[in-house]
């Protein structure tokens, strides 16, 4: 009887052992989590929201760098080979994405381009969720078969307008569905929630910016052609698309008298950029500096004060407001 006891309570703990590693292993095997490098700071921001804790998101770029001229390091190609996925924008920004891709080329990690779907830039668009958006599927690869593809002819400063956000949040959505298809009900929420606060900030924007007695803004970087075409402004670039291609003299002087002649009183800086002819053609015209936060890359104060896209977005706004009254 005791021989019968000891062993039905030996049976039991190691019924109970195999049970307990039955469930961690379940556990692990449940474990969905995907680690996601992106580039530029909206991309970043996009992913978090819509992934919430089923992933783990990084950007390449430090803070407060030039996201025309960083370059990563070793250990930045390193981690990115590590993640699941690599999503940036291209069209032209990232100097060194095709170089990176050419690099992963062998390894595991999927590459999402999301500037390969035109429509991002398509002038014509209502810019709302539409199939076009879910084309980005047909161009993500793997590392070895990326092919190289530019779009030089584009401005790539897209997620400035909130409704081509909305466009570029809801391919990153598919990308994670994808990845992760056990959380698309998830995905499609966060991705719903988060529609809905890009609506409310372009109404915003349409609301100051119908209501600009002028409407001429000049910026020291030609970031600004989409609130151009959605809100009216005509923005005077002293640079180009990239804040390195500088006017010649006899621009510079056109320049100058455009601004003189719209009688404007402030020029438009950027958070990670500094510029010696803007300040130039400052002093000359005598016009109040004021800065505009591109989001490109967030700054180390932007993370101290925990700063976000919708948070700096409205402190944009601000300042059109200001320099449009």
């Amino acid at each position: 009887m005791r021989r019968t006891s000891i062993a039905i309570l030996i049976l039991g703990f190691i019924t109970i052992f195999i049970v307990g590693c039955t469930k961690t292993d379940g556990a692990n095997q449940k474990n969905t989590d995907i680690t996601i490098y992106t580039s530029i700071y909206p991309i970043q921001f996009a992913v978090e929201q819509i992934a919430g804790d089923t992933a783990d998101v990084h950007s390449v770029y430090p803070p407060g760098v030039d996201a025309h001229t960083y370059e990563p390091t070793s250990k930045d190609m390193t981690n990115i080979a590590k993640s699941d996925a690599f999503i940036y924008l291209g069209a032209g920004l990232e100097g060194f994405a095709e170089n990176a891709a050419d690099a992963l080329r062998s390894e595991d990690v999927e590459l999402v381009e999301l500037g390969k779907n035109e429509h991002l830039f398509d002038k014509e668009t209502n810019h709302t969720v539409s199939d076009h958006s879910h084309e980005d599927g047909e161009h993500a690869d793997k590392a070895g078969a990326h092919e190289s593809h530019t779009h030089g002819d584009h401005d790539p400063h897209v997620w400035l307008d909130p409704s081509r956000m909305i466009t570029l949040s809801d391919m990153v959505k598919e990308r994670l569905i994808k990845l992760n298809p056990d959380d698309k009900q998830l995905y499609e929420n966060n991705f719903d929630q988060l529609t809905e606060q890009l609506q409310s900030l372009d109404a915003d924007f349409t609301s100051v910016l119908e209501a600009a007695t002028n409407k001429h803004i000049l910026v020291s970087h030609a970031a600004y052609g989409y609130w151009e075409e959605r809100y009216g402004l005509e923005q005077i670039s002293i640079n180009g698309l990239s804040p390195n291609h500088e006017p010649s003299q006899k621009e510079l002087t056109e320049i100058i008298d455009q601004a003189e002649n719209d009688d404007l009183h402030y020029i438009i800086f950027e958070q990670n950029t500094s510029n010696r002819i803007s300040k130039v053609i400052q002093d000359h015209i005598q016009a109040q500096a004021v800065t505009i936060h591109n989001l490109s890359v967030l700054t180390k104060k932007d993370l101290e004060n925990e700063e976000d896209y919708f948070s700096i977005m409205k402190k944009n706004l601000k300042t059109l407001d200001q320099v449009t009254s």
